[in-house]
């Protein structure tokens, strides 16, 4: 009996021991399960011209706010983020490159000027439930109206990326001119008097011939953005609906009153629109007032160091735009559709976006004067994003604008464009193809086999081209292709050459490097402005679409010239792509030793 209540406190004791030794072991575990469930592993990122040569810049405050958000992510959350690279020329070709090719990159940038198409190509999926969309540093007014699409969010911006347009003037200037601060644009705007028409008379009357040639040197406003007067009228060249589809606006009284304005300033001398001259024309006084984003402002001031006191004033609206609204514009990133770790991503995003409101953006913005701190908080309650519509267009915006130059009104300029704008719709709305990508062989062409089967002539309007296989003194080495031509009879520029592509197979979503051999076989007709040229076409049929511009200048004649040169971020992906080259003011010609390869990171 003794025996037995001595074993049965022996074994109370055992089992009391047991239990707390394994409450230490739980004890001791918890922190690695708790390790373990915020893992959440590698990821890709992309964002257009960021390396990791960008971090070794001190002064770039975007690039440090992106290297304290990767450091943040794979301190706290054991994943790196692998960078895949771009430059900014038709970058988003790399999304759809890695989505084709089965390997969609987990982070993506966009903004306001990829929307709707990066929804309705399928380029994105909702991050509604990757992404903490009741973050601070969200800006929900441009993800409601720009980036949601039936009740879901295929992009997160964060509020620092917020960009309005404003007019930049040199207040010395107009000091000078005999114009009273009173009736300066900021004043007029306190006042409620800046509207079109006291730009136009304040434009009109800083316009000048400074140095007395009889010729304009300095005009009143530089603007190399003309559509912005439409959009200060409230309105776009393109309506699209809450699930993305499109409607051309063309006919709209209030865009052919923007484009009107616009057209009267550059036929009536009191605005340029050159580029040069616009970005760096208040520095040189050559402009009185630039049309810009505000956070030009750090450009004209802290970079260019313009000695000249700038002051800053909203755009002026348009006396259509009812609703008073404000041009904007916005970036931020996604999730591409298919992505292999979207919970990754969606954590990554909501690191990155805070990183960049307070490494980059507030202590950029609070470089900038309060009263234009204080519009940019304003004015935010009242944005519109009118890029976002318009790119369903493309390129065909920049078409209405050099239009202007030179059709007699508005509505024949938008006429002649309409066939276009409505294709553009059409393609827009249309059904998003699946991406097929398409394996590129690299491969090089000469003709020490006599052929010459992989060209056609491009242009046969030219009626001096011609082909032919030459050897001896003529050839580069052995046996070339010659090209006859005369830019005197066939005129200034003359599209030669084009590879067949039943005989050479070039894809886009590739990047490229071309080279080739080249010597003119006579003087050059124009020294200093004979050169060769080479892009890639997708047909060669009327209207084609030409990608990248390489170009080498040739001084003389029976010289070997060595020209290369990389074309990159291709947005096509037709069977029927092919090398174009062609030549500048040339004459007789000999190519050889051609070579297309693939650009690899």
């Amino acid at each position: 009996m003794m025996r037995s209540k001595v074993f049965r406190k022996a074994l109370v004791f055992i089992v009391s021991i047991a239990m707390v030794l394994s409450f230490f072991v739980v004890i001791k575990k918890a922190p690695d399960s708790a390790v373990a469930a915020t893992k959440l592993g590698d990821i890709s990122f992309f964002r257009p011209g960021l390396t990791q040569d960008s971090f070794k810049n001190t002064n770039d405050l975007f690039a440090q706010a992106v290297k304290k958000a990767i450091d943040t992510y794979q301190k706290n959350y054991g994943g790196k983020i692998k960078l895949v690279y771009s430059d900014w020329n038709n970058w988003d070709t790399k999304i759809i490159t890695r989505m084709a090719a089965g390997d969609p990159i987990d982070v993506v940038f966009g903004g306001s000027g990829n929307f709707p198409r990066f929804y309705t190509k399928g380029y994105l999926q909702p991050i509604n439930n990757y992404v903490d969309l009741k973050a601070p540093y969200l800006n929900l007014r441009a993800m409601d109206q720009i980036f949601k699409y039936n009740g879901k969010y295929y992009l997160a911006s964060q509020y620092g990326s917020n960009h309005f347009w404003v007019v930049l003037y040199n207040k010395d200037l107009m000091l000078e001119e005999g114009i009273d601060e009173s009736e300066m644009p900021l004043a007029l705007y306190k006042k409620g008097k800046w509207n079109w028409d006291t730009f136009v008379a304040l434009a009109k009357k800083l316009t000048a011939d400074t140095n007395g040639d009889g010729k304009v040197d300095r005009y009143g406003v530089g603007c190399w953005y003309p559509q912005i007067f439409v959009y200060s009228n409230g309105v776009t060249y393109v309506n699209v609906d809450k699930n993305g589809n499109a409607k051309l606006n063309f006919d709209d009284p209030r865009v052919q009153k923007g484009l009107n304005l616009a057209q009267k300033g550059i036929k009536e001398g009191w605005m340029i629109t050159d580029w040069n001259t616009t970005s760096t024309g208040l520095a040189q006084r050559k402009i009185a007032m630039y049309i810009e984003r505000w956070y030009n402002y750090d450009d004209q001031v802290f970079n260019q160091k313009v000695e000249d006191e700038i002051e800053v004033v909203p755009i002026p609206l348009g006396p259509d735009n009812k609703s008073k609204l404000y041009p904007f514009e916005c970036d931020g990133y996604g999730i591409s559709k298919g992505a292999r770790n979207p919970k990754g991503a969606g954590k990554f995003i909501n690191i990155l976006l805070e990183s960049s409101q307070k490494v980059c953006d507030e202590p950029g913005i609070k470089r900038r004067p309060k009263y234009l701190q204080d519009f940019h908080k304003q004015l935010a309650k009242f944005s519109f994003y009118p890029g976002s519509p318009d790119s369903v267009l493309g390129n065909l915006v920049w078409d209405i604008n050099g239009a202007l130059f030179n059709a007699a009104s508005v509505s024949s300029a938008l006429a002649g464009l309409k066939p276009q704008a409505e294709q553009a719709v059409r393609e827009a709305n249309a059904q998003p193809e699946k991406p097929v990508f398409r394996p590129f062989k690299p491969f090089t062409i000469n003709f020490d086999n006599g052929k010459m089967d992989m060209f056609t002539i491009l242009d046969k309007t030219k009626k001096t081209v011609k082909l032919s296989i030459v050897s001896g003194k003529e050839a580069i080495k052995g046996k070339s292709l010659k090209v006859a031509c005369d830019s005197k009879k066939d005129g200034e520029w003359i599209d030669a050459l084009y590879t067949l592509p039943s005989k050479v197979k070039i894809y886009g979503w590739h990047d490229y490097k071309i080279s080739f051999d080249v010597k003119l076989l006579k003087a050059p007709p124009k020294p200093g402005d004979t050169y060769i040229y080479a892009q890639i076409i997708n047909s060669n049929k009327s209207g084609y679409k030409s990608y990248g511009w390489i170009t080498f200048k040739l001084d003389k004649a029976n010289t070997v010239y060595h020209v290369e040169g990389t074309i990159a971020g291709i947005p096509d992906n037709s069977t029927t792509m092919g090398l174009k080259i062609g030549i500048h003011w040339g004459t007789d010609f000999v190519i050889d030793n051609i070579k297309v390869e693939e650009v690899t990171q």
